[in-house]
């Protein structure tokens, strides 16, 4: 930096003016010293040096070898140089004036071109200017953000089941409050985290989020509606993990995770997901075209700590995924994975007694949160039918195994323009409609499958400006296929039991900032029957069409 040189060249001042030893050698300090000032000088005129501080760096030279013991002891030259135009030779300068002798152009350049050498190194090794530099400890961290504003509004078709039998929406799994009624919403989703090296095999990472925090809320949402009487949103930790790698193709990992898993569309994990837990992550190579990629992991679902009057056990999920990747060439990737969603506990348990409903016996088995779809049952039911209370607590029906085969391809039909091909297909294998009955007392019809495709065309993503993308879905995901708190948030407002298309395209106007439409068509696949009404004439599916408009914008 130029203080140093500040520092050096003062010092190289102060070298030249101190007493000689011998008189021989007073003409050469004083040829130092007069180049030490020349030097100065050049500094300037390369922009090295401003004037004024070149003239403070003179001054204190001079001022610190007026003060020197000897000063006045070095002899005067015994040959003077030829004194300028107007200058009488021999004279004594002005006070304030500095004389510098003539110093051959040779010189000169040779001095520029090694100082400009010795700047630019040390420039650039100390990053000098550059915008992006940062102390030594920041250069481990990579920090990442984005921000979008979503325009929603929510329609339902004339034909659906009135607001006045939401209660027997409920009980069809329907969780909702509204079937009828337009909805306008301003939604704002702001992310902001980082991650960091630390040593050799050691990574940690932390996030924020907005959107619901703690239990009961989305879990596949980072949306925050605006509507609160301006009140400050809420923002909660969306990533928390420490992660070892002692290999290139092995990875552990702990905390909170975002979603490890390989997964081309939304029809088990919505976007926002974030899995908390314990993963190990094995990928090797085999050549240049194929990989492969595994992940093992164990996930907490729900904690219930133990009381005298709960017999509720833990809810976890053991996954597994194995899969392959094959680029045929630079332009044609393919993968292909198969994975097993093993839920433990995550079923309803009836409270067998008054005295177990009243004390809660099985109360933290409920679902305290879900969207809409899966079957559902009144877990405080006994207690509701004797006393003709209406304090329904509700339980998911069916066991979930969930059976997953996922495939996506991606051909770039020419830089940057890529053409992508998404595939996911499900199978809940935990559903047994005998157990189901023998714990509640209902007869369930299985509805276990669902898939989903889409078709992309465009840029890979909105970095670049002018940037594009549109694509066309269809997803049908059937009642008891997923567990439908961890599904898409937006296609038929979340859930599953539902059909329909969707489309959507991109445009980024400018770097990493885009705006873009979605829109979705779905309809519920079983119906619902009307309490009191004529079972045929009454299944009146649950329709929803929403339209998002979005201005999204990341860093």
């Amino acid at each position: 930096m130029r203080i140093r040189w500040h520092h050096a060249l003062l010092g190289f001042a102060l070298a030249v003016a101190a007493p000689p030893s011998f008189a021989d050698e007073a003409e050469e300090l004083r040829r130092l010293r007069d180049t030490t000032i020349n030097l100065v000088n050049a500094l300037v005129e390369q922009g090295v040096l401003t004037r004024a501080k070149a003239d403070e760096i003179i001054a204190q030279a001079n001022q610190a070898a007026a003060k020197a013991p000897a000063a006045a002891a070095i002899p005067p030259p015994a040959a003077v140089p030829a004194a300028p135009p107007g200058v009488v030779a021999g004279a004594a300068p002005p006070p304030g004036e500095i004389r510098v002798p003539y110093v051959p152009e040779t010189v000169k350049q040779e001095i520029t071109d090694q100082v400009k050498q010795d700047v630019l190194a040390q420039a650039k090794t100390e990053r000098w200017g550059d915008p992006n530099a940062f102390p030594e400890w920041l250069r481990h961290f990579f920090f990442y953000g984005d921000l979008r504003i979503r325009g929603e509004a929510d329609r339902f078709p004339n034909d659906n089941p009135p607001n006045a039998s939401v209660d027997k929406l409920q009980a069809n799994g329907v969780n909702t409050n509204n079937s009828t009624d337009p909805v306008n919403l301003i939604k704002v989703r702001g992310r902001l985290g980082f991650t960091a090296t630390v040593g050799d095999t050691i990574t940690v990472g932390l996030g924020l989020a907005s959107g619901g925090v703690g239990l009961g809320s989305n879990v596949g949402s980072d949306n925050q509606t605006l509507g609160n009487y301006q009140a400050h949103g809420s923002v909660g930790f969306d990533r928390a993990y420490i992660a070892y790698q002692p290999e290139s193709w092995l990875k552990l990992t702990g905390g909170i995770l975002g979603d490890p898993f390989y997964r081309p569309t939304t029809l088990v994990w919505a976007n926002d997901v974030s899995l908390q837990g314990l993963i190990a992550q094995v990928n090797p190579t085999f050549g240049p075209h194929w990989s492969m990629f595994s992940t093992v992991g164990l996930f907490p679902i729900l904690y219930n700590p133990p009381t005298p009057t709960s017999s509720s056990p833990n809810k976890w999920l053991y996954a597994y995924q194995l899969g392959v990747d094959f680029r045929a060439t630079r332009s044609l990737d393919w993968g292909l994975a198969a994975a097993l969603y093993d839920y433990r506990n995550i079923e309803g348990i009836p409270n067998p007694t008054i005295a177990a409903a009243e004390g809660g016996e099985y109360n933290g088995t409920a679902a305290p949160y879900r969207q809409t779809g899966n079957t559902v049952f009144d877990i405080n039911n006994l207690l509701n039918l004797q006393n003709g209370t209406n304090n329904y607590l509700y339980g998911l029906a069916s066991k979930f195994h969930v059976l997953n085969i996922s495939s996506s391809l991606d051909y770039a039909v020419g830089d940057p323009i890529h053409v992508m091909l998404n595939a996911d297909w499900i199978r809940n294998l935990g559903f047994d409609q005998q157990e189901i009955f023998n714990r509640t007392g209902d007869e369930v019809d299985p509805q276990t499958r669902g898939w989903q495709v889409a078709t992309l065309v465009g840029y890979p993503d909105m970095a670049r400006k002018y940037s594009w993308q549109a694509w066309l879905g269809y997803r049908y995901a059937q009642r008891d296929s997923t567990v439908d708190a961890f599904t898409d948030q937006d296609f038929h407002l979340g859930g599953t039991d539902a059909k329909g298309y969707y489309l959507g395209a991109r445009f980024a106007f400018e770097t990493n900032t885009a705006i873009g439409f979605r829109w979705f068509v779905a309809k519920q696949i079983s119906g619902i029957q009307l309490a009191g009404q004529d079972a045929t004439s009454s299944e009146l599916a649950y329709s929803i069409n929403v339209l998002q408009l979005d201005l999204t914008t990341s860093f």
